[in-house]
């Protein structure tokens, strides 16, 4: 793409800080759609000749359009501008512990191709991604007409990750510069970050945390993990590791924890705990419906099948993933005496299991916390479902795309 995305290292001077500006544009408009001259130039804390003069160099370059007049406060109609569709594209890409999602979105930030499921699973093996950037390249050919408009990808993923940094200290601990590593394998900018953040940030953006100051999100998903949101802003914490949840040891004489410690929320109330639960169940002969669901087969069992028992009224299930909820509610209310939040938003695969977990969960933030402090506090599970993973990480590229001099 010839135009504010590229070729900046050999501009200088003047021409720099235009090209910034731009982009301060294009990225306002991107995560708050259309909008006036005079919006932009209040946002912006630019002139309102600056800003005229800005967008109508992007209407010349293909990446903004006029959308026709808004509604007056009095005096002249202002004219609204947007992104044009094929201003550019971005892939959002999740990798979990079971497979990996690739999503393709356009500049107005709709989906126009995916998600595709594809079986590669986060491990310790820098060759995972080379084997999802060439499906990247397939999914890219049969549904982008221009291949230069693809601006950067972004990647969420489990572990302990330091966006700042850029590492992964629990499965590429000995690699540096991750974002440059993997960047060079796909030949374009990469972002990565932890999963809780990524859904974090599609909140903030898109969903239950827009416009909300102090917000928590819990991801219950294989693991558990959280992000945090403080006076607006994104927390990361010293070394960029907050929002550890799962592993905060809460049942005495608990199950071991895959990080080694004995008892942690994440052994009894994630993703993985509730399948093993459900397993042991079913090889020690409890009554059920799972065994129906699976063939009999325990290997088969994962949190679909708990939930779609439930679903059908299956007690075995609906109290594994009640006793999920409580424990779970037990840590929230923990963070809500801790910080005091005006929303706790659940998201991640266990959310699904809202109709079942949802009233032990508000009965142990009942039970632990006080009320004075956890009244002030709502509880709400996330709208957004399995598409928050892709759409966080392609927004969160965008915007860290923005910031940068590629």
């Amino acid at each position: 793409m010839e135009h504010l995305w590229s070729n900046l290292r050999q501009v200088q001077g003047i021409e720099l800080k235009k090209n910034s500006q731009k982009k301060k544009i294009v990225r306002s408009i991107f995560f708050n759609g259309s909008v006036s001259n005079s919006a932009l130039s209040a946002e912006l804390k630019l002139s309102a000749p600056t800003i005229n003069s800005l967008v109508q160099e992007l209407i010349a370059e293909g990446v903004v359009e006029e959308l026709g007049q808004g509604d007056s406060c009095g005096g002249r109609r202002p004219l609204i501008y947007g992104l044009a569709e094929d201003a550019f594209y971005v892939a959002g890409i999740t990798i979990n512990v079971n497979y990996s999602v690739i999503s393709v979105f356009n500049a107005r930030n709709a989906e126009i191709s995916g998600p595709h499921y594809i079986p590669e699973k986060m491990q310790n093996d820098f060759s995972l991604f080379g084997r999802i950037q060439t499906q990247l390249v397939k999914i890219l050919q049969a549904c982008i007409p221009c291949r230069d408009k693809v601006i950067a990808v972004g990647i969420e993923m489990p572990g302990l990750v330091n966006q700042g940094d850029s590492v992964n200290l629990s499965y590429f601990p000995e690699i540096a510069n991750l974002n440059l590593k993997i960047g060079k394998i796909f030949g374009l900018p990469v972002f990565i970050d932890n999963d809780a953040r990524m859904r974090t940030f599609a909140e903030h953006h898109f969903g239950l945390a827009k416009g909300r100051k102090n917000v928590l999100m819990v991801l219950i998903d294989w693991g558990i993990g959280m992000g945090i949101i403080i006076d607006g802003k994104p927390y990361t914490g010293k070394s960029g590791f907050s929002g550890e949840f799962g592993h905060i040891p809460l049942v005495e004489n608990g199950s071991l924890c895959v990080c080694g410690k004995i008892g942690c929320l994440e052994s009894v109330a994630s993703a993985q705990a509730i399948t093993r639960q459900a397993r042991e169940g079913v090889i020690e002969g409890v009554s059920s419906l799972i065994p129906g669901l699976t063939g009999n087969n325990p290997e088969k069992i994962d949190p679909d099948t708990v939930i779609q028992a439930a679903l059908c009224g299956d007690q075995f299930s609906i109290s594994i993933l009640s006793n999920a909820g409580f424990w779970l509610g037990r840590g929230i209310a923990n963070l809500i005496q801790l910080f005091n939040p005006e929303l706790v938003i659940i998201g991640g695969k266990m959310a699904e299991a809202a109709p079942f977990m949802n009233a032990p969960i508000e009965q142990a933030i009942y039970t632990y916390s006080n009320t004075d402090i956890s009244n002030d506090t709502v509880i709400q599970f996330s709208g957004l479902g399995a598409k928050a993973g892709t759409i966080g990480a392609a927004a969160f590229a965008v915007d860290k795309l923005a910031e940068t001099n590629h």
